[in-house]
């Protein structure tokens, strides 16, 4: 029976039964409804189908930006973002869109259309909700800061709510559960029928032993095949580890085309077309345009707003035969933003301002431009890095015998060692401000590692400490040593080291963290299969192809014009002669990465290929010692850090210094205090260095430790804590 026909049975049914009730209030009393009417307006209700809007019509009369959403709070304006439009209304339950991807650039409003999204499924078809966050403490946050306000100031989400706790929100007809990627018990909680996923690239790639977190979360919508959604969205990374990039891939990669005002083709929006003046970078204000890829005239960015606002999504795959129906995926970046978000402006000095440097480059790519990191697959040329040792503030030459003065800028010092069958090759490298590094030594332990007498000479050589320039010895800590070719050996050895300065480190390629520590476990003396982690030796897992890729980005910046100014991201090399050979550069660019691709542009195969079959230790030995740097903080690039080693050093200098006035003037040299911060006093008696030829080992003799020949008192860095599983010292 229709349900016109079912209530209007209803209607006639009822009213027959009380018709005492119907002439009673047959119109006799005014501002009465009659009960027939409200009879007919409650069956109508119930049995009419709920009507649907398109989330971009509903965002447009409920949702209000609040100050903490956006710099413009207000109603929402569909018209300041026309290409979110569709990429909102393919949300809505009326679309045949089940799956979407939106590669963003900065602030393209891709969270608030998010938002928007969430809050059309909670007004308009409630049901089972996950918003899947990176870690605990994004999902709290964006629980508190973002959710709630939203739900707070919109009036048809307030009234339907009835439990709304920090990561979990109850109203009529659903819920909303904000998981951890980082965690499998959230992602394997009920089944639901909405899954919202931002910033899929800052999610681990997987999780030990249960698989990607994407998968874990999309599995749990099977039970609402039919009707679920499901809405991923990040700014890009790595192109070789980028997951965003990947589902966009698989889509149908559409793009925002818009209208020229000149030919009126219809062009993308794309950095190669933004042009400004590059010889005079103080007419970049005046200058600034985009050039038309048709018709080669100039469109000023006045004119954009009019142009995003006839725009419209357009499929850019090859095959899109091969696209699952119901699949799409879109990429936008920040050249079509509002002038008052981000302006052509901005874009054109951050581009100056980034394109030497890999580390900013990274980020333009991603997050102006929504683009991956795409890393060259050249090789670096080895002849260009062995003669960069004129390029810095202090040029210096690298000295056999571990005699290396460590030169101006250099705050930290550590290690790596690779281990071979009949030799060990450490590497000492330097680390500073500005991501500059600083190659110090190299050199080989000649000796079979089956005997116990090379372990002892390595021993002594991890003790070396080198002097910089202000005559202050620096300790390099930590030492990472490769443990994968002869663990039985290694591993043993580390234990008989203060592990605070020597660690072991397992070197493993493209893994979701560059660096992660483990503690292994160790049978129980009581024997059978139980194990514990109590003494267990602290392992480093290292992604080496992270760091490869990293030091050829660097290792490709353009040598600068004034040669005392090195770029950021800098490697400082050593200047020709002492030990610094041509062998030692060509090792450090011995290995290119290959990257093998599809007709779509996808990823089959990626491998570091070795070159004309050089040797690798000198590559080897920078990632462990990369990976020593990154333990000790130098990737977060904090001043207050580097303030922090550079008021050690100067201290340390500045007592060196005095010692030595107080001792020329006859007067006693006071032994440092014990309480002073950041110091370690002497000791009485320790071993002074006695070096051979090829060789760091020390001796132990009677006379004091003295610092460049003097008998001053020597002033040291502290060693470090321990390092914490956050992967931080």
């Amino acid at each position: 029976m229709a349900s016109s026909s079912l209530g209007t049975s209803l209607i006639r049914n009822i009213t027959a039964m009380s018709p005492e009730l119907t002439r009673l209030h047959g119109g006799s009393l005014p501002n009465i409804a009659r009960p027939r009417d409200v009879i007919r307006r409650i069956v109508r209700s119930a049995y009419r189908p709920r009507k649907i809007e398109p989330t971009s019509q509903w965002a447009a009369k409920h949702r209000k930006l609040t100050s903490e959403d956006s710099s413009s709070p207000g109603e929402w304006r569909n018209e300041k973002t026309p290409w979110l439009v569709d990429v909102m209304d393919d949300m809505s339950d009326g679309s045949p869109v089940w799956k979407q991807t939106l590669v963003s650039g900065a602030q393209n409003g891709k969270t608030s259309a998010g938002l928007n999204v969430i809050a059309a499924w909670m007004a308009q078809s409630p049901a089972p909700t996950m918003i899947v966050l990176p870690n605990g403490t994004i999902a709290k946050e964006f629980g508190e800061q973002r959710l709630g306000p939203l739900i707070r100031t919109t009036k048809q989400l307030r009234k339907t709510l009835i439990k709304d706790l920090q990561r979990y929100k109850v109203f009529l007809g659903g819920a909303i559960f904000m998981a951890s990627a980082e965690s499998g018990n959230d992602l394997r909680s009920k089944p639901i029928k909405n899954l919202y996923m931002d910033e899929i690239d800052g999610m681990p790639h997987e999780i030990k032993g249960e698989g990607s977190p994407i998968s874990l979360a999309i599995n749990r919508t099977n039970t609402f095949k039919a009707k679920r959604k499901i809405f991923l969205t990040s700014t890009p990374t790595e192109e070789t580890t980028s997951a965003i990039w990947k589902e966009y891939l698989a889509g149908t990669m559409e793009l925002f085309f818009v209208p020229c005002p000149h030919c009126h083709q219809e062009i993308v929006f794309e950095i190669e077309g933004l042009k400004w003046d590059r010889e005079n970078l103080s007419r970049i204000e005046e200058t600034v345009h985009y050039e038309c890829t048709e018709c080669a005239k100039p469109i000023y960015e006045h004119q954009k707003t009019a142009m995003t606002r006839k725009g419209r999504w357009k499929p850019t795959r090859k095959d899109l035969e091969n696209v699952q129906e119901g699949v799409v995926s879109r990429r936008i970046n920040s050249l079509y933003n509002p002038p008052d978000w981000i302006s052509w402006v901005d874009i054109a000095y951050e581009f100056e301002a980034s394109y030497r440097s890999p580390s900013k480059w990274r980020d333009f790519l991603n997050t102006k431009l929504a683009l991956p990191v795409r890393e060259a697959t050249e090789k670096v040329d080895w002849e260009s890095v062995y003669h960069r040792g004129t390029i810095g503030e202090m040029p210096y030459t690298m000295l056999p015998n571990g005699c290396t003065i460590v030169p101006k800028g250099v705050l930290f010092l550590t290690g790596g060692i690779d281990v071979g069958s009949n030799h060990i090759e450490v590497g000492v490298w330097g680390w500073g401000r500005n991501r500059h590094r600083w190659l110090i030594d190299h050199y080989r332990i000649d000796g079979n590692t089956q005997l116990q007498s090379t372990w002892d000479d390595l021993s002594l050589h991890v003790r070396h400490m080198y002097t910089n320039y202000q005559g202050v010895e620096m300790q390099v800590r930590p030492y990472l040593i490769d443990t994968s070719y002869i663990p039985e050996k290694v591993k043993p050895w580390i234990r008989t080291q203060n592990q605070l300065i020597v660690m072991g480190v397992d070197p493993m390629a493209d893994k979701p963290n560059p660096v992660r520590i483990d503690t292994q476990a160790d049978p129980t003396p009581h024997g059978g299969q139980k194990k514990s982690t109590v003494g267990g030796l602290k392992m480093i897992f290292l992604d080496v192809s992270y760091f490869k890729a990293e030091l050829m980005g660097a290792l490709s910046i353009p040598e600068p014009e004034a040669h005392t100014q090195a770029p950021m991201d800098w490697v400082h090399m050593p200047l020709h002669g002492g030990s610094f050979t041509k062998e030692i550069a060509q090792q450090l660019v011995s290995e290119q990465k290959v990257i093998h691709r599809d007709k779509n542009g996808s990823i089959r195969k990626i491998t570091w290929d070795r070159i004309d079959g050089r040797r690798a230790e000198v590559l080897d030995d920078h990632n462990y010692a990369r990976g020593g740097a990154r333990l000790r903080g130098w990737d977060r690039g904090v001043d207050a850090y580097f303030d922090r080693l550079e008021a050690e050093l100067n201290d340390a200098a500045t007592a060196i210094r005095e010692a030595a006035a107080a001792e020329a003037r006859g007067a006693p040299v006071a032994t440092p205090s014990k309480t002073a911060v950041g110091v370690i006093p002497p000791k009485a008696k320790a071993p002074s260095i006695v070096v051979s030829a090829g060789s760091h080992a020390q001796q132990p003799t009677n006379s004091r430790v003295t610092i460049t020949g003097s008998d001053t008192p020597r002033r040291i860095v502290p060693l470090p804590k321990m390092p914490t599983p956050a992967g931080d010292y």
